[in-house]
């Protein structure tokens, strides 16, 4: 059985969301003790030419810069009409070419473009493509006629409109297999060396530091916090919030981009972000409440959204409104205990599991 997961760097919950398909299909060849599984990820933007790592680029300065571009862009539903999707189908191609000449026997998308591709190619060959949404919401270009099954985060995310009438498995966003099991919080401050007792607060300043956390920061060392700062993939970034920490005198630690975050939001109490897909889904998986910041227009937006009216996240949007909301959780304690267990329940941790199988289960 060969499956080719197809992906896009566009920000970086995408790539992560096809990791933990990766992973996932990896754990599964071993415990089925099926040789026959043979799997790989391709990356539209990495094998692509310039019009890929272009428009990576201004989605990347969208998300610091534009929003209010953004807003408009995807509000424009326009663009998922028929005239602009044979105009994706038009870029797409040589894609599809790259994809046939692997001749996988099934396709798991986790970018709407790369589902494009995927069926595509399932016209030709009959063979299935399968879509996983990385977000809360859908936008209609997720929606592609040929596409074998969709699999979402939350039953809501099912009855979306862009959904009706479609093949939807609730399996929950794919995650990273250090997700599927985390430790209990104890153990993962310790492992950490964070204090024992007291709050412990993530906080992410975003892949490229377009969060704006100063203020909250401050906040935080003003209401004897202990505060993990993701400073994001920029080595600038890291070193000024080092600098922050210094001169205002917060207790905790700033990490640059690292790779075990499962254990940090495993030892944390509340998580300052803004809503990206992926992010979220993980911080339900650790049972973590989420306070939502400087969200983009659009998904991110909506995926917070979605948290709050399920009681597990408190969008603030913005820093200063977020300073009131961490006075307000200092007063109602029980309110984030709450936030808490409703993260718990709604969190699907193994969800690339359940993915994988049910593709396997479909492909045969």
């Amino acid at each position: 059985m060969r499956i080719l997961v197809l992906t896009a760097a566009y920000g970086s919950g995408h790539r992560i969301a096809a990791k933990g398909i990766a992973q996932a299909l990896e754990y599964l060849g071993v415990e089925y003790k099926r040789s026959d599984i043979n799997f790989s990820v391709l990356d539209i933007v990495e094998s692509g030419g310039i019009t890929e790592r272009v428009s990576s680029k201004a989605y990347e300065v969208l998300m610091q810069r534009g929003h209010n571009i953004w807003r408009m862009l995807y509000n424009a539903h326009f663009l998922a009409a028929s005239p602009f999707r044979r105009l994706y189908r038009f870029q797409v191609r040589n894609f599809v070419k790259m994809v046939k000449g692997w001749q996988p026997d099934a396709i798991v998308s986790t970018h709407f473009l790369t589902s494009l591709i995927g069926v595509m190619y399932s016209k030709e060959t009959g063979k299935p493509t399968f879509t996983v949404i990385t977000d809360f919401t859908v936008h209609p270009l997720w929606v592609w006629e040929g596409t074998r099954r969709y699999y979402v985060g939350l039953h809501r995310t099912a009855e979306e409109e862009p959904l009706k009438g479609k093949d939807v498995v609730v399996s929950g966003i794919p995650l990273r297999r250090d997700f599927w099991e985390l430790p209990p919080k104890e153990d993962a401050r310790k492992e950490l060396g964070y204090p024992k007792d007291g709050w412990v607060v993530l906080v992410s300043a975003g892949s490229y530091a377009s969060v704006r956390v100063e203020p909250v920061l401050l906040k935080l060392r003003d209401i004897g916090a202990f505060v993990v700062l993701l400073a994001g993939k920029r080595r600038e970034a890291y070193e000024r919030f080092v600098k922050f920490y210094e001169e205002e005198g917060i207790r905790g630690v700033v990490y640059p981009f690292i790779d075990f975050v499962p254990k940090i939001m495993a030892a944390s109490d509340l998580f300052i972000t803004k809503a990206g897909g992926v992010s979220v889904a993980e911080s339900l998986a650790a049972g973590l409440p989420m306070l939502f910041i400087n969200n983009m227009p659009g998904q991110e937006e909506m995926n917070a959204r979605i948290v709050e009216e399920e009681g597990a996240g408190i969008n603030a949007r913005t820093p200063e409104r977020a300073v009131e909301v961490l006075e307000e959780l200092i007063r109602s304690p029980e309110r984030l205990r709450e936030m808490a267990v409703r993260a718990k329940a709604l969190g699907k941790p193994r969800a690339a599991l359940d993915v994988v199988r049910d593709v396997m289960g479909v492909v045969g």
